[in-house]
């Protein structure tokens, strides 16, 4: 298992981001399949621009970007994020990569999500994040709902997709009042055996 455990989930557990995972990271950001739902991607990214992010990511008090590491095998699978920390209103924007496409669909990004949730809301008391996803991105938007977000708004043909067509950009928000039912009932279900 990782040597550094920010959040540690049944299945998976949370990192700070290190150079070593800028490769895959850069890997993941380039790849056309992975980035088509990444509603700010659409440049090749170079290594130096990674360095760069990290390096900000490191002194930011108002973005955290973490690793996600499965605990069975110890591999780096994505990231994910919490980003625009407001701390006058206590809000948030979170997003979430899983790179790393045979970890699709198997909880991962939900738990990841439920263990970035915990930080912001329970260490970093914040009142609520948001999450804006593409009408079209059925699979974020189920794992957002999971998570508690409700959809709270639509840009309609706001994002124009990788192939040209455009599609609506759909607001979801959690609260920590929301969210904290599906804490209790996460930690409930972590004890219990089998």
């Amino acid at each position: 298992m990782s040597d550094v455990v920010f959040r540690k989930g049944e299945h998976v557990l949370l990192r700070p981001l290190q150079r070593a995972d800028i490769p895959a990271i850069r890997r993941w950001m380039n790849d056309p399949e992975t980035t088509q739902y990444r509603l700010a991607r659409a440049f090749p990214l170079m290594e130096k621009a990674q360095e760069e992010w990290l390096d900000r990511l490191s002194g930011s008090t108002t973005e955290f970007g973490l690793g996600i590491v499965t605990i069975e095998d110890n591999k780096l699978i994505g990231w994910i994020g919490l980003h625009e920390v407001d701390w006058a209103h206590r809000t948030a924007t979170t997003s979430t990569t899983i790179g790393e496409a045979d970890h699709l669909g198997k909880g991962y990004g939900t738990e990841a999500k439920m263990l970035l949730l915990d930080f912001a809301f329970n260490a970093l008391d914040l009142y609520a994040v948001r999450s804006r996803v593409m009408d079209d991105n059925k699979r974020s938007l189920a794992y957002a709902r999971k998570n508690g977000y409700e959809e709270v708004g639509r840009l309609p043909k706001w994002i124009r997709r990788q192939d040209g067509e455009r599609c609506d950009e759909v607001v979801l928000v959690v609260t920590q009042e929301q969210w904290r039912p599906l804490w209790q009932e996460y930690l409930r279900n972590r004890r219990s055996p089998g």
